[in-house]
């Protein structure tokens, strides 16, 4: 069976829509725009005190802008690495010559959680970096037993969410 795949005429309401202007960022309607998003993200993840910033880049750039930014001030950090996209946190970090440690967990499998509840309570972190879930090897990592951890030894908890958002129980 051969398979073509080409343009077909596009709708005259779908041209009207891509003719139009993009929105500009310094209007009173994107304000407007932004302010409500963030109210409804922060209610999507029950976080009604929280604070949302928006970035028009990519997961990584995000993940960049919070070693650099955040991680950067720490004394050291704890990588949670299952998998690649876990991995690409260790990766910043040495990019950006900042002090950390990698804990790895088997492909698509959960950590070990006594070993890794030790390495929180003695490693000397401030900061934990992870992926809530790992798609490179499908795993879901749990956040309530890990937060608990680092909550019990008063180390931040930075967790990577895009692929989890909406689709799995997130708060």
């Amino acid at each position: 069976m051969k398979s073509f795949v080409f343009p077909g005429n596009i709708e005259q309401d779908i041209l009207a829509i891509a003719a139009q202007q993009v929105p500009y960022m310094r209007t009173q309607w994107f304000s407007d725009l932004v302010i409500e998003s963030e109210s409804m993200l922060l209610e999507l993840i029950d976080c009604p005190n929280g604070r949302v910033i928006p970035y028009t880049a990519s997961g990584t750039a995000a993940m960049e802008s919070c070693v650099t930014e955040f991680v950067g001030r720490c004394r050291k950090a704890l990588v949670l690495n299952g998998g690649t996209f876990g991995a690409r946190w260790g990766e910043l970090c040495r990019y950006h010559d900042i002090s950390y440690d990698e804990f790895r967990v088997e492909f698509g499998k959960a950590p070990d959680w006594d070993s890794f509840e030790k390495t929180v309570a003695c490693g000397g972190y401030d900061v934990l970096l992870m992926q809530h879930h790992e798609t490179s090897s499908g795993y879901l990592f749990d956040l309530e037993k890990i937060s608990g951890f680092c909550r019990a030894n008063g180390i931040y908890l930075v967790v990577d969410a895009i692929s989890s958002f909406l689709a799995d129980f997130f708060r």
